[in-house]
């Protein structure tokens, strides 16, 4: 039984909770924390009877605690990760992973040092689709992959506009490439392979949001493939087709829609496609299981933190594209010795 410390009792923490409850019998929550008193105790109730507290170190301290589950805001990510991982905890850290790479260094450095599991909290990786179209690809089902076409459009409202600091990417470090297109970036990461550069344009249609609220992302794989993401938050209704379109020489997957579903679609099929997933069913109860087979049976990492810094690393690279007006390798974006070395004696 894993006993699980929630730090950031804010929208997605929710989500983060159902899942534990469906996992009942290997995981529990046992404390929520947030500087909110209001927001801990709620969260808390939630979880079935959980303390709430409001110190992360109170959470650290606590020898009933062998996890911590990082909800935050992103830009608040790198720090509670370092601190819970020196304390010997287990972390899973929502996504984006941080704001900026030195950050992502910081926390892989602190998990690796403690030997602890530092895990990626990002749907699209441990999605029943996303895992059943990556065994497709690799058992040739679509001939030699050509490509890849994503698309993540929605209009986002309601209770994600009370969040202030998500539209001020002063505070983020991006807009809504960083802080939701990012999902797609880490699908096309995952099913196409490392990128090898990148070129992006980015845009606003909505002042309200701060930062970019649309983008193009088009990828150029190591392999020589080809992709490209259309992201935003400013279209009128959640985009109803497919998020993901994988092209071969023989065939095509098409991931999403409604429900996560899975279709190959081939010209020597009878009626010229197969439905491989109905319903892909909840991403965080997924996403959950396979921490907790991490954790607690030894099992692969399917998502270490290193997958987080290289979806930072593909959209930090498609922001200065956008901002240079040209291709750019995903290398011109590493940090420096001397940067890297002035982050880590913080």
């Amino acid at each position: 039984m894993l006993r699980v410390g929630l730090i950031g009792c804010g929208i997605i923490s929710e989500a983060h909770l159902r899942a534990y409850r469906a996992h009942a019998d290997r995981a529990r929550v046992t404390v929520c924390c947030d500087v909110d008193p209001e927001k801990a105790s709620q969260r808390a109730e939630q979880a079935g009877g959980a303390r709430a507290v409001t110190s992360i170190e109170e959470v650290l301290r606590d020898p009933e605690v062998d996890a911590v589950e990082i909800c935050t805001p992103h830009p608040l990510h790198w720090e509670p990760v370092v601190a819970a991982a020196r304390a010997g905890k287990h972390v899973l850290c929502q996504k984006p992973l941080a704001k900026s790479l030195e950050e992502c260094d910081a926390m892989l450095a602190a998990a690796r040092e403690a030997g602890v599991v530092l895990f990626y909290g990002e749907t699209n990786r441990t999605m029943p689709a996303a895992v059943l179209a990556r065994q497709a690809i690799e058992a040739g089902r679509i001939g030699r992959p050509i490509g890849m076409q994503a698309t993540y459009a929605h209009w986002q409202g309601g209770q994600y506009l009370s969040t202030a600091w998500r539209y001020d990417p002063r505070i983020t470090g991006g807009g809504q490439l960083l802080d939701g297109g990012i999902h797609y970036i880490d699908l096309m990461l995952h099913l196409g392979g490392p990128i090898r550069s990148v070129s992006a344009m980015t845009t606003r249609f909505r002042p309200e949001l701060g930062g970019e609220d649309t983008a193009v992302v088009n990828a150029r794989f190591e392999d020589g493939r080809l992709g490209t993401l259309f992201s935003s938050q400013a279209a009128g209704i959640w985009f109803p087709g497919p998020g993901l379109v994988a092209f071969g020489t023989e065939g095509v997957l098409t991931l999403g829609g409604p429900y996560g579903a899975l279709t190959l679609h081939r010209p020597d099929f009878p009626e010229r496609r197969e439905v491989l997933l109905e319903q892909g069913g909840d991403g965080f109860v997924a996403m959950i299981g396979r921490y907790l087979e991490t954790v607690l049976d030894g099992a692969p990492n399917p998502s270490p933190g290193e997958v987080g810094r290289e979806n930072l690393r593909v959209v930090l690279a498609a922001y200065r594209s956008a901002e240079l007006g040209r291709e750019v390798t995903l290398a011109e974006v590493e940090p420096t010795e001397n940067q890297a070395g002035s982050f880590y004696s913080r």
